[in-house]
């Protein structure tokens, strides 16, 4: 058995899962503060047009880089799995080159459009540079992930992220507007580059430090690639807001504006299940190399119940709090958030199981599944983004995504459980919903009864107080899995943790 085998455990996808979600995580909140301050400087007008211009640079490094980085993450952690290192020592400067190309399309490509006339000018140049530096970033980034570095990325992001975030708080005070946000968000990319590209190249040069003929694996990393970009083209309509372009086509900036606030919202509270369960995939690829297939099956059921278990009383937090918490921190000109931050937050329950899906997907090698799932939710997403979207502004946008979410999530969990196996319903699930939803109506009848900021702090807290009551009493967790849990807690964490989790699992 290999060392990477050997080394990959629960503890240590629950921690590289921990690392990779601050890595996600506090970037969001970072953003959030953000728009906030963009909200209240720019107003919805122009807090749309930059939500727009900053999701094309997005989709164009997602389109050009996406499957690279997938790629290259699964066949590092499967060659980690059969030990040949030194294979992995050659890709780094081969998969540059090949980026540096894509970087140059996906640079001149939103380049033209500013030439072509779009305002503001100068923000679409930097848009347009942003995406260049972000497509080479996924190359050292995907390195690192590939080697369950988990911690070693996060920390370039979350310093940069902070200097960021304070930075654009000053430039917009000062009067910077969309253009100083752009040229901040640069500046930042760029550091971000520089930073993560020296970490890659420590840590191969440790992993790997006799090189060894790696054509093969880069031939394998490329067909990957090339069949994995169809999937990419599916979930950029399905989970990255393409319904902006039906917005923009029929709506206004002013919806653009709800809509992305609400998705922005959605999103952020959405990585910390994202993140648990996208740090699988090199231990799926890992463990699918070295041939251990019931450690796959086990774990992946097991990701299944706990991520349920989790994402059922988030989701009745964000319902309780959320729209009172969207006009406190944007202001009343963004009450009509609400009403697609409502909608979009139905569907939180299925970002982690479909996150852990693709992982394991990706670490398995297939590609059919996961493309056929984003054809049919693309289909509906684009139909109804169609249909709704000028009628219904934001809302229509927000029934159309979640639509799409919905059948992505039905299709793609269809296929991987007949894969691995399905295990036994457990009906923890249940009485966790059943304790979401008491201690989220309690939450919201709290915050309704005292307005404002101090109703918002007031509901959290009845939340947190009311599911704890709730939590043992129903007995939330999976009996099968405390011993795991108690296990992954371990022996640092204050003991009454380990208590509380027997507890909720009646044991």
């Amino acid at each position: 058995m290999s060392e990477a085998v050997e080394s990959t455990s629960g503890s240590s996808v629950v921690r590289g899962g921990l690392w990779h979600m601050a890595n996600l995580v506090v970037p969001q909140l970072y953003a959030l503060v953000a728009s906030i301050v963009a909200a209240r400087f720019l107003g919805p007008e122009g807090m749309g047009r930059q939500s727009y211009i900053a999701f094309v640079a997005l989709s164009v490094t997602l389109l050009l880089s996406g499957s690279m980085w997938v790629s290259l993450v699964r066949h590092i952690g499967e060659t980690m799995g059969r030990g040949d290192t030194g294979a992995v020592r050659g890709l780094l400067t081969w998969a540059w080159r090949i980026e540096g190309v894509t970087a140059v399309i996906g640079g001149a490509a939103i380049g033209s459009v500013a030439l072509a006339g779009a305002e503001p000018e100068g923000a679409w140049l930097l848009a347009a540079a942003i995406t260049m530096a972000s497509i080479l970033h996924t190359v050292p980034s995907a390195i690192l992930t590939g080697l369950q570095q988990f911690k070693q990325a996060s920390i370039v992001g979350l310093t940069t992220g902070l200097v960021g975030t304070i930075a654009t708080v000053v430039v917009l005070d000062a009067g910077g507007g969309i253009v100083g946000m752009f040229a901040v968000e640069l500046v930042i990319g760029l550091l971000n580059l520089a930073w993560t590209g020296i970490l890659a190249q420590r840590v191969l040069l440790r992993v790997a430090p006799t090189p060894a003929p790696a054509g093969p694996l880069r031939r394998q990393v490329t067909r990957y690639a090339l069949g994995y970009s169809s999937g990419i083209v599916l979930e950029l309509v399905v989970a990255r807001r393409s319904e902006l372009f039906f917005l923009e086509r029929f709506s206004t900036d002013e919806q653009i504006a709800f809509y992305s606030i609400a998705f922005a919202m959605v999103t952020a509270a959405s990585q910390l299940p994202r993140a648990l369960a996208a740090a699988t995939t090199p231990a799926f690829a890992t463990l699918f190399g070295a041939g251990s297939t019931e450690r796959i099956s086990a774990g992946f059921n097991r990701g299944l119940r706990l991520l349920l278990v989790c994402a059922l009383p988030l989701t009745a937090a964000g319902m309780a709090l959320g729209p009172e918490l969207a006009t406190t921190v944007y202001g009343d000109d963004y009450r009509a958030v609400s009403a697609p931050l409502l909608i979009l937050l139905a569907g939180y329950p299925l970002f982690g199981l479909t996150s852990l899906a693709n992982a394991l997907l990706t670490g398995l090698g297939r590609l059919r599944a996961a493309i056929a799932a984003n054809a049919a939710a693309a289909a509906i997403d684009v139909g109804l983004a169609l249909t709704l979207a000028g009628p219904l502004g934001a809302r229509g946008a927000a029934l159309a995504n979640l639509s799409g979410q919905i059948v992505y999530a039905v299709v793609v969990l269809s296929y991987t459980l007949r894969l691995v196996g399905r295990e036994r319903f457990d009906a923890a699930i249940v009485r966790s919903a059943a304790a979401a939803a008491g201690a989220g109506a309690a939450a919201w009848a709290t915050q309704d009864w005292i307005a404002g900021a101090p109703g918002l702090i007031a509901g959290s807290v009845t939340f947190v107080a009311a599911f704890a009551l709730l939590a043992p009493l129903l007995r939330v967790v999976p009996r099968q899995d405390v011993d795991w849990l108690v296990g992954v807690i371990g022996p640092k964490a204050p003991s009454w943790t380990r208590r509380f989790v027997r507890l909720c699992a009646g044991s």
